[in-house]
C-alpha cells in the first residue's frame, strides 16, 4: 500500500513537473518568437536604410537658373545637434519629416557666402515663416552676409504672409520686403518674464534654501518671490532698453525709416489700425515696414522679371539643400585656426550638443592641443550659463591650451553671461557683438526640503547617526543651521575665485571687478566700454583676431567637432526612425505649452553641479527665444 502511494506521488510530481516544463517551454517558445520578430523588424530597417542609400534616387544637380531660400526653421542656434538620418529616409519614402525645431546661423551665412559667387544662384529670396524667437545677434551676423551679398549685384527679395519681430528684422535686409494681402508685422519689443513658484511651494509647504552672492543675481528669485525686485527691475530694464534700441536702428537702417516711426508704430498700434479699418498689411506699407502688398504667384512674377526669367523657369533651392548640392569650402592651410562652438547650459560631463558639457569641451581643446596644424583656437559660446564646476573646468582647459603655445580667443554669441564669462576671462582676446548679455558676475545655490509636505501627508523620518548632519541631503529633512552657514562660506568662496579669474583675466583690480560684478548684465557695447572685452564683432572678428596673436597672414579655420561613435550612429537610427514614425507633429496653442513645460524640465534638469554651485543668468536666456 505504502509503496503504491508512493508511485501514485511519484506519478503527480512527474505530471506537475511536465506541466511546468510544458507551461515555461510555451512561454519562452513565445518570448523566443516576440525577441526574433523584434529583431527582424530593426533588422528589416537597417536594411531599409542601407537600400535607400544605395538604390534610393540620386540628388538632382543644381539648375543654372535657381534663387537661394533663406528659410530657417525654429530658432536660429549656434551649434545644431546632430541630423537625424530617420529624416532623409522618411523623405524618401514619401513622407513629410518632422519640422526642425532649430537651425544652425553659421549654416545659413555659409551658404550666403558660396552663392554669391555662384553663377547658378541668380538671387536670395528671404522666407522667415518658419522662424522662432527674436536673436539679434545671430540675425545681424546673417544681415551682415547679406549686405555682402548685394556687392555681387545679384537681387535679394523678402517674402511672408505674415512677419513676427524676429522674422522682421531678417527681412529688413532684402532690396524689396512684400507681404501677403491678409498678413501683418508685429513688433512688441523685447522682456523678460519670469516664472515664479514662490506661491505653489507654498502651498505645497516646500522650504527652498536659497544662497546667492551678487546683489544683482536674480536667477532665484522664482523660488523666494511671486514677483520681481526692483533690483531686477534695474538691471533687466537697462540691457532690455539698450537691446531695443539697437534692433530699432538696425531695422530703420535697413528700411531707410526713422526709429520715431516704427516706436510709433509699436505705441499706437490700435489706433493706427483703427485708421485703416483693421487692414494689417496696408498699414505695414503706409508706414514703410513694407514695400508692397502681394500674392505668392504675385511675388513669383516679380522674382522672375528681376533675374530675367519667366516664373515656371526659376527653381528654388533651400539653403540646408544648397550646402548639401554645394558644400562651402573654406580656405584650406597649413596652419589653422581651430573653432570649438559651445552652446546651452554649462553641465559637467560629456553632452550633446544642445548643452555646453565640460568634458566635451575638453576633448576638443584635446584635440587643437595634439593637432600640430591647428596653432590658435577660438572658443564661440552662447550660453548663459550654468555648473560653477564645470566652468572652472573649462577655464582650465584654456589655461592648458595657453601653456602648449597656442592663444585663445573667446567669441562671445548672443548670450554670453555668468558662467559662460568665467570661462571667457582666462582668454588671451574676448571679442563680443554690440548685441551680445553678457557680464553677470555672481554665483548662487538652491536646495529644496520637503518635511512640511512630507508631515502634511503623514510621512516622516527618524533615526540615529554618527553625527547631527550624517543624514545631510535627504529631503524629508531640515538642513542644520551650521550646514547653511557652511554652504554661504562655500559660496563666498567660489564668489571670490570668479572675480579671481576674472581679475587676472582682464588685467584688472579686485576692486573695479567688483564694481562690475553683483550679478550686473551688460550688452556687448557697454561690456567693452567698461574693459570686459577687448574687441566689437563676430566669429570674423574673432578668427581673424586668433590670426594675429599667432602671428599668421591667413586666417583659414576649422570646426573642430566630435565624430559619433558607430554605436552611437547605429543607435540614432534605431530610436530615431521608431520616433519620427510613431510620434505626431503638433502644431498650435497646445505645443506652445508643450515647449513652456519642456523648458523648465530642461532648466531643472540641467541643474547638475557636483557642489549644486551655479554661475548662471536665467533672465538672458528668455529674451532670445
Amino acid at each position: 500500500m505504502a509503496g503504491w502511494l508512493s508511485n501514485l506521488n511519484r506519478r503527480v510530481e512527474m505530471d506537475a513537473l511536465d506541466k511546468i516544463r510544458r507551461f515555461f517551454g510555451a512561454t519562452w517558445k513565445v518570448l523566443g518568437w516576440i525577441r526574433s520578430a523584434v529583431a527582424n523588424i530593426v533588422f528589416l530597417l537597417l536594411l531599409a536604410f542601407v537600400l535607400v542609400g544605395l538604390l534610393g534616387d540620386k540628388e538632382e544637380p543644381l539648375e543654372a537658373n535657381s534663387v537661394l531660400v533663406i528659410d530657417p526653421d525654429g530658432q536660429l542656434v549656434e551649434e545644431s545637434v546632430a541630423p537625424e538620418p530617420a529624416e532623409i529616409f522618411l523623405k524618401k519614402m514619401g513622407r513629410e519629416p518632422s519640422k526642425a525645431e532649430e537651425s544652425k546661423a553659421q549654416d545659413v551665412i555659409d551658404a550666403i557666402r558660396q552663392a554669391a559667387g555662384d553663377s547658378r544662384i541668380k538671387a536670395v529670396v528671404i522666407d522667415p515663416g518658419d522662424l522662432i524667437g527674436c536673436d539679434t545677434t545671430k540675425l545681424m551676423d546673417i544681415g551682415k552676409a547679406l549686405r555682402n551679398f548685394k556687392e555681387s549685384g545679384k537681387p535679394v527679395l523678402a517674402h511672408s504672409s505674415f512677419y513676427t519681430q524676429g522674422q522682421f528684422l531678417l527681412a529688413s535686409y532684402a532690396d524689396a520686403v512684400y507681404l501677403s494681402p491678409l498678413g501683418g508685422v508685429s513688433l512688441t519689443g523685447f522682456g523678460t518674464y519670469p516664472t515664479y513658484f514662490k506661491g505653489l511651494l507654498d502651498k505645497a509647504r516646500v522650504n527652498v534654501h536659497v544662497y546667492r552672492v551678487g546683489e544683482y543675481k536674480t536667477a532665484v528669485e522664482p523660488f523666494l518671490r511671486d514677483s520681481m525686485s526692483e533690483q531686477a527691475r534695474e538691471s533687466n530694464r537697462e540691457w532690455l532698453d539698450a537691446l531695443w534700441q539697437a534692433y530699432l536702428n538696425e531695422a530703420a537702417r535697413n528700411r531707410s525709416i526713422s526709429t520715431e516711426s516704427i516706436l510709433a508704430y509699436v505705441n499706437n498700434i490700435d489706433t493706427k489700425l483703427g485708421a485703416v479699418g483693421g487692414d494689417a498689411a496696408r498699414l505695414a506699407v503706409t508706414t514703410k515696414l513694407v514695400d508692397d502688398i502681394k500674392t505668392i504667384d504675385q511675388f513669383d512674377l516679380i522674382l522672375a522679371t528681376k533675374i530675367g526669367l519667366k516664373p515656371e523657369d526659376v527653381h528654388r533651392v533651400g539653403f540646408k539643400d544648397y550646402l548639401r548640392l554645394s558644400p562651402y569650402e573654406k580656405p584650406i592651410s597649413r596652419e589653422m585656426i581651430g573653432v570649438i562652438r559651445a552652446r546651452g547650459p554649462i553641465v559637467p560631463g560629456q553632452q550633446p550638443e544642445s548643452m555646453t558639457g565640460s568634458e566635451s569641451v575638453a576633448d576638443l581643446f584635446r584635440q587643437a592641443r595634439q593637432d600640430p596644424s591647428i596653432v590658435a583656437v577660438v572658443l564661440r559660446l552662447d550660453s548663459s550659463g550654468g555648473s560653477a564646476t564645470a566652468a572652472e573646468d573649462i577655464h582650465r582647459e584654456i589655461v592648458r591650451t595657453q601653456d602648449a603655445g597656442k592663444p585663445v580667443v573667446v567669441s562671445l554669441g548672443s548670450v554670453a553671461a555668468s558662467g559662460a564669462y568665467w570661462i571667457a576671462a582666462g582668454a588671451n582676446r574676448i571679442v563680443a557683438a554690440p548685441t551680445t548679455l553678457t557680464g553677470s558676475i555672481g554665483i548662487f545655490a538652491a536646495f529644496p526640503t520637503f518635511e512640511n509636505t512630507a508631515r502634511d501627508w503623514g510621512v516622516t523620518t527618524d533615526g540615529v547617526g554618527t553625527t547631527d548632519i550624517a543624514d545631510l541631503g535627504n529631503p524629508l529633512r531640515p538642513i542644520p543651521p551650521r550646514v547653511s552657514t557652511s554652504i554661504q562660506f562655500l559660496l563666498e568662496h567660489g564668489y571670490k575665485v570668479f572675480l579671481d579669474r576674472v581679475a587676472k583675466g582682464r588685467r584688472m583690480t579686485a576692486p573695479e571687478v567688483e564694481e562690475l560684478a553683483q550679478g550686473k548684465v551688460f550688452l556687448g557695447q557697454t561690456a567693452l566700454a567698461r574693459k570686459l572685452v577687448d574687441q566689437a564683432g563676430g566669429l570674423d572678428e574673432a578668427i581673424k583676431a586668433a590670426a594675429d596673436l599667432a602671428g599668421l597672414t591667413n586666417a583659414a579655420s576649422r570646426d573642430l567637432r566630435r565624430e559619433p561613435t558607430p554605436r552611437e550612429k547605429l543607435l540614432q537610427n534605431i530610436f530615431s526612425s521608431g520616433a519620427a514614425l510613431l510620434l505626431p507633429r503638433t502644431s498650435g496653442p497646445m505645443t506652445s505649452l508643450l515647449h513652456v513645460a519642456r523648458e523648465h524640465a530642461e532648466l531643472l534638469d540641467s541643474f547638475t553641479d557636483p557642489h549644486h554651485i551655479y554661475a548662471r543668468s536665467l533672465e538672458c536666456e528668455a529674451v532670445t527665444r
